[in-house]
């Protein structure tokens, strides 16, 4: 804090004086006799009024020159030098007018840029800013910077290869900027799967870093985000920096394409952490890995091979929740249940493992398989253990999706010590029979939440009691929904042995 008990009476007034010195001194500088005098001395000599007015007049012109330009000559200039840059046609309507404040620039209204029989945009507005040395001269008149306001975009799913050209090659030098537009995701009938918000857009081709750039403020699902996008020529490597503020979510990716096999670098940022993922391709296949290890493992890794279309990938967990994994509000099942993978191209293997369940301390060592293969799903060869006391494999399964959905799968349980396996499950004494293995098939509508016990096989036999108590099950639509409830359920058809 100051010390005020630091300055002297004899300081602070010496300082007030000097600063009431400054002040009067303004102020007689502003009297109305001094004024006049320096307007005297200015308009004294007539030739500054002279060279002001000839530079203001000039300037006037020089700027209003365009608007003596026909309208067509100057939609001619625009359409040509925009079809020539874009790949695309555009249409005017009547409504054109020039104006040269703020900077001078042709207002462009209704547009529409068309490719063949499709619309690609609807804009209310374009501004198109000119080059300022070329106005005397309109054959050498240039766009300089393009301004779009309110349009509505149209962007289909073959769209996505020529973007990825447009950005394979250098862009527009022009500097394009887009306010308050739309982007309408589009499928092959023209229904709209999602859409994007733009508040700003910018895009240009930076002549001193031989660079392309693009800049973008937006929103999608209700989410805002922030786009940055390089792609260096000189150097060949391209920069993309994801941001979602709300969601406090971050992606980077930078890649080298200098060879013809491209390699790259993936990271994911989140508040806590940040997961970083390498990759390599090239025309046929997609190789990724993650950097993160799990007992000398990666996290995940796999590859995508592009035709026909198939990929592996592979997942090494230290813990994983099967309850979460598996429940009905579960993403995973909601994923599945989306027929998102009803494909006919489509073809992948997905192989989670972890070491630990969390749900039980003595459920080890899952391997679950995801399978998908000629528009079937499947999670065949899936296992678990049940410590020091059963393996379950997963033999035969199938999830459908169609007018119903359900899951069918074929279990076999192979018991490892059956004396555990009464305690586990809490069996009376008198019940507890040496028993090696059970087969059980099972259907669970997944719409009725209808649980079916289609077949149950202990130890390669069946007996009448059995199928009766299978009967009796379905009669009932029991539910198995905990620890209790399986407990039940197995107690049950034990006492049928």
């Amino acid at each position: 804090m100051f010390n005020f008990t630091l300055i002297s009476k004899k300081s602070f007034l010496s300082f007030l004086k000097n600063v009431n010195f400054i002040l009067i001194n303004i102020f007689n500088n502003l009297k109305f006799s001094n004024l006049k005098r320096l307007t005297k001395l200015f308009f004294i000599d007539k030739r500054v009024i002279f060279t002001l007015i000839i530079i203001f007049f000039s300037v006037f012109v020089h700027l209003s020159t365009p608007a003596f330009y026909k309208d067509s000559w100057v939609k001619g200039i625009v359409k040509n030098q925009f079809e020539k840059e874009f790949n695309f046609e555009m249409e005017f309507s009547d409504k054109l007018n020039y104006a040269i404040f703020p900077i001078p620039h042709f207002r462009f209204k209704n547009v529409k840029f068309t490719s063949g029989e499709r619309d690609l945009a609807e804009i209310e507005l374009i501004k198109v800013y000119l080059t300022f040395s070329k106005f005397l001269d309109k054959n050498k008149m240039n766009i300089q910077n393009v301004t779009i306001k309110k349009a509505k975009f149209n962007f289909y799913k073959n769209d996505l290869k020529n973007l990825v050209n447009f950005f394979n090659k250098k862009i527009n030098e022009k500097k394009i900027t887009i306010f308050d537009s739309k982007i309408f995701l589009l499928d092959d009938v023209d229904d709209t799967y999602s859409i994007i918000s733009i508040d700003k857009s910018q895009s240009f081709y930076d002549n001193f870093e031989v660079m392309n750039n693009l800049i973008v403020d937006g929103e999608i699902f209700n989410n805002s985000f922030k786009l940055k996008l390089k792609n260096n020529f000189v150097e060949k490597k391209s920069d993309l920096d994801l941001v979602f503020d709300k969601l406090n979510k971050r992606y980077i990716n930078t890649i080298n394409f200098k060879k013809e096999k491209k390699e790259g670098k993936l990271s994911y940022l989140n508040s806590r952490k940040r997961y970083d993922t390498f990759y390599s391709f090239d025309k046929d296949v997609l190789s990724f890995n993650s950097e993160e290890k799990i007992n000398d493992n990666f996290f995940y890794n796999g590859n995508l091979k592009f035709s026909p279309f198939s990929s592996y990938i592979k997942v090494n967990l230290k813990t994983i929740n099967l309850k979460k994994l598996l429940g009905n509000d579960s993403l995973f099942l909601e994923i599945l249940k989306s027929n998102i993978f009803d494909n006919e191209n489509l073809n992948f293997n997905i192989e989670v493992k972890s070491k630990n369940i969390s749900n039980h301390r003595k459920l080890k060592n899952l391997n679950l398989n995801i399978n998908y293969e000629n528009q079937s799903l499947n999670f065949n060869q899936s296992n678990f253990i049940l410590e020091d006391i059963l393996k379950i494999n997963l033999i035969d399964s199938k999830f459908l999706n169609k007018k119903k959905q359900y899951f069918l799968g074929s279990f076999e349980i192979l018991i490892d010590d059956h004396s555990k396996l009464y305690k586990f499950f809490q069996t009376k004494k008198k019940y507890r029979r040496e028993i090696s293995s059970i087969f059980i098939t099972i259907k669970y509508d997944f719409i009725k939440n209808d649980l079916i016990l289609e077949e149950l096989i202990i130890d390669d036999k069946k007996n009448d009691n059995i199928l009766n108590f299978i009967k009796r099950f379905n009669q009932d639509n029991e539910v198995i929904e905990n620890k209790v409830d399986l407990r039940n359920f197995f107690n049950s058809f034990i006492v049928e042995l």
